[in-house]
Order: structure tokens, then sequence, then C-alpha cells
């Protein structure tokens, strides 16, 4: 989740473009408090969209659905694919962040969220083995992670999903080449996806199989921690928590199934034939009738550790775990667990404050010191036992810590300050501890970003660093170099290279970095920051020592996570856009070296206007849009949105967006009503003086977006949600928006419950003249519709696809249709074309006019459907298992892309098929 917050813009334009100077950062601040919003993904409200997209009219996806699908998506496998062409990787390879867009001001390599690592016993030059777990990209492998650029190999092979939570590199096997990978992701988000239980490789990540007693206590669930025994290689423990179900990272939900196993401590004396539950206190069991629109769900175990001093000749292992809410227990000497520590959080399961503790062990002579991170509805807190070696009443009683030792403060200039609140309002998402092994006294807190200390008494504190036992802490974030390289906001792993001291990998939202383990004090570049003496104080403690080096390795990490990808119509195969999750929209110009980031948050939809091919659009989240009149130039995006906050309507979490294929300049966009600009949001020269997102100054109103078929607001002819058109399928928002290329009036749009319109008077000089027709009835799916694929040939004619199950919809199932609409009568006749298809809910259809042919996006590949052919095939061979979010074709182009979700872009020469 890279939390880049629009009151942080300001700053950035303190820090890296001076020339803005006090009056943009003023502006920006009161564009961003008139707005309220965010560039930043939120984890919580994205849960309401891949997620529920999948689960409507069911609060829920239960494994057994996914396990279908995939299935069904098996079957097409089977057959000879559409196209004998494989599938071509566009990258990104190379994935450029340019300077003037990083928090640091110097250029960076980005690649998507990482959730865990894994490094070999031994590392030196040329062999040190480091395994890298993706929120959505599966498990990537590297022969020498000490390499300036090390080559990267995806290592997923028989792992049946992309969705990685833990790494363990196998302690009783010294030659490394055991490993165990938890799916599902324990972070807590929305898009934290369930994983299908523990897998086990024994060729060093080569192939994995799936241990076998595993998946019946961990589906649904994400395993988020794995032990095991050093003195039993059959005694395996594995730590659950809660996670959402679907086919990768942003399949985020709100509840599990009926049916999730506990979530909980389980422990296997078989080598995982079977687990059984150790220890459970925790529940995430909540009313789905009275839970709000952006309730979800976190709770369960995030980590599970082996105490070093517990094995000795003569003792038993012990196991140390943390709880979301509760905080960390322990073997209990008499059997069971019990609680050494008692979390902020007091157990209060599943409210929007979920706790999160984290905990790092460090064996000594004078007993076990553990560190832990903690945070309840308040702030975090940092805090140490040197030895935990007693009684457990000695540690904790009745939700009193009294045998540890707080190390953190809420007051600034004071060394606790530095620990004090370091991962922000999101501990639950981004947070560890960390103790590199044989360096007892040092310890490493990561979190989020202090985004407003950013050019003042900090350079972010990321990732912080304390050599005294956690009573002084430094700032990680920046490097010595100038322009520092920079380390990402949202951090959520962290290893230590053996034999290399503090050399240390870092994971975060932005891919992974290394460190040299070398460190300079540079406390002195504070003097010139204007500081207060609090602010100075902490300045000059926190740069005391940092990085001398932080390196990218993303070079060739190829695990972003996109949501679309739309192409220039005037050069199809040279000039794409694409949103990502976490980290911005993309360009590309027709070379695998040219992607860049061309603008920072949260990526959704895009466009490139016709005949305006300079002039393009793209989405954050919600109904937050820019237009830029330069291409793909980072400085020169305006901001359009005012308009649309000023409907205060309800919006999709990505929402839909398209330039008008027969119309320059016109573009609409879907939230209650469909809005429409017919000049690119606004003329150049206002948007560019007034607008612009780094040096507008935001006073006066931004975009000129109209609703069409009445003015915004509910319950008029132009609300294609609310009860003018009827009482079922109502609520939510619009979903998909689609225009023919050879007819400027034709336009079908469809809503999140299944409702579909057309309107044959798009382009109406009158936006209220615009008239929808309600096209669907009650014989169709009460589903999410993901897309529409209008015959360019005749504009009445389209294919329509449906997301979701038709378990939960079964007497109308159906995922495919062709749609016939009849102007005159306003109605129009429904034709499944599911065929084959199975269960399997489709996340975007295209239609290739030249051939005929239907492609359909599902969250395993593309499958695509001849004409008149009743059997669905997989498009072609060569693109890996993932979810595929966008899908676009350009018929005369010869060229179909697809935006996976964890493993970047995707085109098809589908020549090959002509």
């Amino acid at each position: 989740m890279i939390t880049f917050k629009r009151s942080f813009a300001a700053a950035l334009v303190g820090c890296l473009l001076p020339a803005g100077g006090a009056l943009a950062q003023s502006a920006l601040q009161s564009h961003f408090a008139k707005i309220g919003g965010f560039l930043e993904d939120n984890p919580g409200e994205r849960s309401g969209y891949e997620y529920d997209n999948r689960a409507f009219p069911a609060a829920h996806v239960h494994y057994s659905q996914h396990r279908t699908a995939a299935g069904a998506f098996d079957m097409l496998q089977s057959a000879p694919s559409q196209h004998a062409a494989s599938w071509t990787e566009l990258g990104p390879f190379t994935p450029v962040e340019p300077a003037v867009l990083t928090f640091s001001g110097r250029q960076a390599i980005t690649s998507g969220r990482i959730t865990s690592l894994a490094i070999s016993h031994r590392c030196m030059p040329g062999d040190c083995r480091l395994y890298v777990g993706a929120a959505g990209g599966g498990v990537w492998v590297t022969a020498d992670a000490l390499a300036s650029t090390p080559t990267w190999t995806s290592a997923n092979n028989g792992i049946a999903t992309n969705a990685i939570g833990s790494l363990l590199v196998d302690p009783t096997d010294s030659s490394g080449q055991t490993l165990y990978v938890g799916t599902g992701e324990g972070n807590g988000s929305g898009d934290s996806e369930a994983g299908l239980g523990l897998y086990k490789s024994t060729d060093a990540g080569q192939t994995w199989s799936l241990v076998p007693g595993s998946l019946a206590v961990a589906h649904d669930r994400s395993v988020a921690g794995i032990a095991v025994d050093p003195r039993d290689a059959q005694h395996i423990f594995v730590g659950t928590a809660v996670a959402r179900h679907g086919a990768s990272a942003v399949n985020g939900g709100r509840f599990s199934p009926p049916g999730a196993p506990p979530v909980g401590l389980y422990e296997s004396h078989d080598g995982g034939a079977t687990f059984s539950l150790a220890f459970s206190v925790t529940s995430d069991t909540v009313n789905p009738a009275s839970a709000t629109g952006n309730d979800f769900f976190r709770g369960g175990v995030s980590r599970v550790a082996v105490d070093p001093t517990s094995l000795g000749e003569n003792g038993s292992t012990r196991i140390y775990l943390s709880v979301f809410d509760y905080g960390l227990y322990r073997t209990a000497a008499a059997g069971g667990y019990e609680q050494v520590f008692a979390s902020a959080g007091a157990g209060a399961v599943g409210t929007s404050s979920t706790s999160r503790t984290e905990f790092a062990l460090v064996g000594r002579e004078e007993g076990l010191r553990i560190y832990v991170g903690d945070t309840g509805p308040g702030a975090a807190d940092f805090y140490r036992v040197d030895n935990a070696n007693v009684a457990a009443a000695a540690l904790t009683s009745g939700g009193v810590n009294s045998g540890w030792t707080k190390l953190s403060n809420s007051t600034s200039g004071t060394p606790g300050f530095g620990s004090y609140n370091f991962c922000e309002s999101q501990c639950w998402y981004d947070m560890y501890v960390v103790s590199p092994p044989g360096r007892p006294d040092t310890v490493y807190i990561g979190g989020s970003m202090a985004y407003s200390e950013l050019g003042g008494p900090s350079n972010g504190r990321a990732v912080q660093r304390s050599t005294d036992a956690g009573v002084h802490f430094t700032d990680m974030t920046n490097d010595t170099q100038s322009p520092p390289y920079g380390m990402h906001p949202d951090q959520h792993a962290a290893v230590f290279a053996p034999g290399h001291h503090e050399l240390g990998f870092f994971g975060s939202d932005g891919g992974l970095v290394r460190t040299s383990g070398t460190f300079a004090d540079h406390s002195a570049d504070c003097g010139t920051r204007g500081l207060k003496p609090a602010d100075l104080a902490d300045c000059q403690a926190w740069l005391k020592a940092i990085p001398v080096t932080i390196s990218t390795l993303n070079d060739g990490l190829r695990t972003l996570q996109f949501q679309s990808v739309s192409f220039n119509p005037n050069n199809p195969r040279n000039d794409l856009i694409g949103g990502t999750q976490d980290n911005g929209t993309w360009a590309y110009d027709g070379t695998t070296a040219s992607w860049f980031e061309t603008i920072f948050g949260d990526g959704g939809n895009s466009g490139i206007s016709l005949g305006k091919s300079a002039n393009r659009m793209h989405t954050y989240t919600g109904a937050q849009t820019d237009v830029n009149f330069d291409k793909n130039n980072p400085l020169t995006w305006d901001w359009t949105a005012d308009p649309l906050f000023a409907s205060v309507e309800a919006a999709s979490f990505y929402v839909p967006i398209i330039a008008d294929p027969a119309v320059a300049g016109t573009w609409f966009i879907g939230l209650q009503h469909v809005f429409r600009t017919q000049d690119d949001g606004g003329a150049q020269a206002y948007l560019d003086v007034h607008c612009n997102e780094f040096f507008g100054d935001f006073s006066v109103p931004c975009g000129d977006w109209v609703a069409l078929g009445g003015p915004a607001g509910p319950n008029n002819a132009g609300d294609l949600v609310g009860p003018v058109y009827g009482t079922d399928k109502s609520g939510s928002y619009v979903v998909s928006i689609s225009r023919a290329s050879q007819n400027p009036s034709t336009m079908w749009v469809a809503t999140r419950r299944g409702r579909l319109f057309v309107t044959k008077n798009a382009d109406a000089a009158d936006p209220t003249a615009v008239v929808f027709n309600r096209v669907d009835t009650a014989s169709q799916p009460t589903r999410f519709i993901s897309g529409v694929a209008i015959d360019p040939e005749n504009s009445n004619h389209a294919f329509v696809s449906f997301s979701g199950y038709n378990a939960y919809t079964p007497t109308t199932p159906g995922h495919v249709f062709e749609v016939r609409y009849q102007p005159g009568s306003g109605t129009a006749t429904w034709t499944d074309r599911s065929f084959n298809l199975g269960d399997m809910p489709v996340t975007g259809i295209a239609l290739d006019s030249a051939t005929g042919t239907l492609y359909a996006a599902t969250d395993f590949g593309v499958a695509a459907l001849s004409p008149e052919s009743h059997q669905w095939r997989t498009a072609a061979p060569g693109l890996p298992l993932v979810a595929v979010y966008g899908i676009t074709v350009d018929s005369a182009a010869r060229v179909l892309y697809s935006a996976t979700h964890g493993r970047g872009i995707w085109s098809l020469d589908l020549s090959s098929g002509d």
C-alpha cells in the first residue's frame, strides 16, 4: 500500500521541486483539504472492490468455489490453445520510477508488494540464495543476492496460488535445499488474499508440493508464520491468520466464509501429513447484515518462532507466537500456551483499529531477550525484556506488562520518540521487528513512513535501527548518496545475510532493497532544515548513523500488480499506459526497457484520447482523475475531479473511465451517473495554471465533467443505480462503460449489481437529454458485470461478462452472454455463451472484430471462443497462472493485451491465429 497521501504532495514539492515554493505547497494543501481524499490505496476500502465483486450477492467466497474455478480453467488448458504463438511478456522488466516522483529525489527501480523473505544458511559472493514471496506474484529466487544486479527466476512451480504469506528455509536441512512456503497473505488488508495451505520444496524452490494436512486447516486463511523444530524435521508449526479469497492479491473481502478453519497455531508431528489445532484465542466471526460498507477483518497469528534458548541438551522446544489483538504467547511448561505480553488491543477483535504485535527473539547467555512492537487503538509502542525465561506471571498479568521495559514515549526530542508510533496509523498492515543474527543489541523496526517529517526532522523513518537494544534509533530510509536512494514507505519483511553482520534485505510495497551494512553520520544535514529545538534534537539523533548505500534489487523482479492497460489508438503497439496497485500509473513506448512511472499513487483505469494522442487520463482510487496534455510527462498532470467530488455519488474503488473511440476530446466516467467531458476535462491553459498536481494554485474549480441523463444526485433519470429504474439490482455504482467506435451515439453501461443500460444519444449536446434504456431482466444474474464488448459493425450487438459465481445465483447462471438490443422496443435478447467455462468468474471481455473471436479474462489467465464454436479454450500458451484484471484488443493492429495482477503486462500477436 503506497500511502501517498494527497496532503503529502506538498512536502514532495518542497523536497524535490523547490521552484514550486511556498505558493505551490499552500495551494496543494488547500486543494487536498478541499477534496478530503487520498492518492493512496486504502486496503480496507479496496476490500469492497474485487472480493465483493466475486462474492456478490453472497458476503464471502469459500475456497471450494476457487478450487472449482481453477479446475474449470485446468480443463480449458487440456485442449489446444486458440493461438499457437505464445504470449509475450512486455514487462516492466526494469520498472523505473523517475526522480521527480520519488520521496528522496533519486531515480528508483520498483516492483510489487513483498510479503516475506528467506535467505539460505550460507551467503558469500556468487552463492547467496534469497527467496522472495510476493503478494500477487508468487515466489521468486536469486542465486546471488549479493550481486549488483541479481538474476531473478520465478519459483512458483507447483504452488496453486500467487499469494504468498511466509517463507522458511528448513533449519534441519544443512544443505539449504528444503523450504516451506505459506500461501495467503496475513497483513490484514482488504487485498490480503487467502491461500491454499503450506507447500514444501526439497530442491531449493525448483518444484513445490502441497503439505497434505495443511489444506484442511489453512484454506480460506493465510499461513502467516512457519516454524520447524530444529531437532525434529517432522515437527512443524504453522500460524494462520484472516485473509480474503479469490485468486490474487486484490481479491480482498470483508468476511471469511462459513466453515473456514479457526485461525491459530497448528502443529504436526508427522511432517505435515496431519495438523491439529494447538492454540487459538481469536475469532473473526462477524454478522454481515450489521456490517458497514467499509468493514473488513483482521485477526489470527502473525508470526511463529522457535526460542533458541530452549534447544539445550535437556530442554524441550519452546514456540513463541504473536496474535493480532492479543499479544505474545509461548509454549507453557505444563502444556498448552501462555500469554507473556498483553497487547494494547486487549482482545478487541475485528474493530477497524485492530492491534498487532510483532517480536524478535535473541538468544543470549543471560537468557532470552525479546523485542516487541505493539499497537492498539492508539499509537505503536516498543518494549524489551532481557530475560524472558521466567514465569509468565512475572512478565504480564491482568493486561499489565510489568516485566517489560517500555522504550518508546510520545515526547519529541527524547530517545524514546524514535520508536513511538513507528508504523503510523496502519501497523496492522505494515510492521516488523527484526534483530540480525549475532547482534543481540541491534534491532530494526519497520512500518509506514512518517510523511509529515520528510525534509524536516527525519528522512521518513520507514525503517529504523538501534544498536543499544532499542533505546536510541536511527533512520534507515535514505542512504548517503546525493541525492539519496530511499526506501519505500510501506515495509513488510527484513532478513540479514549470514556472515555479513548487518547487510540487510528489506521488502515493501515497492519491492526489495539491500543495505550495505555500513553506516555514516549525516546529522550535519539537520542544520539546514530550519528545525525547532526538539525537532533538531530528533533529527541529529536519527541521522547519526544512516546506510552508506541502499541498492535496489528490483531489476528483473517482475511482480507489479496491474489493474488495467490502455493503448494509443493511433499507435497501439508502442504507446501504452496502465495503473498498478500501490505503485502508480506506468507508461510504455515500445521497448521492454522503456517502462517508467508517469504519476504516483495508486493507479486505476486510464485512457488515451483519439486524435489527440498526447492527451491522456488516469485515475487514482474512487473519483480521482488527472489529465495530461503532454503525453506522459510526470509534471504535467492536471486534476479534473472537482465536479465528481461535488456530486457526492458512490463510486467503485477503481472507477471506469474511457476515452471516446469515435470523438476526440470526449471522455466518460462512471459513478452513480455517467459523467462526460467533451474537451479532455477542460481548457488546457486553465488547467495547467490552476490545477496542476505540483504547481497549480487550485483557486478555482478543476474539471468540467457533467452528469448525463439528469443532474448529479440520487433518484433522477441519470442515476442508474437508483429507484427510477426499479427496485431490483439497485444500489452501488457504475462499473463498466463501453462505446461503439463506428457509432458516436451508442453507449452501453453496466452496474455492479447487474443492471445493463443502452443509450442511443450519448453524444447529445444537452447532457440531461441523454436517455438510458435498461435492458437486463430478472432472468440475468444479479452479479457484478465486469465488462461489455461492443461489435464495432453493429452497435446494438455486444458481449457481456459477469464476475462472481453461479453457485451464488443458481437460478440465473452464466458468465458470458451475447446481447442484441432492439431500439424500437428498448429491450434486448440474451443468449448464454458460457458453454464450458464452468463456474469461473470472468474479470473482463474483449472482441476481436476481425475474426469474431471473443476473449475472456479470468483469475487464472485468458480464455478464447471462436465464432460459431461452443468450446472455450485458452487463448495461447506462455502466460503464467495469474489473475488478469485488464484485457484490451486492437483488431486492426492484431494485438491483445493482458494486465496481470502480479506478473506485469503481456501481449499476444493475434495474426498467429488468422
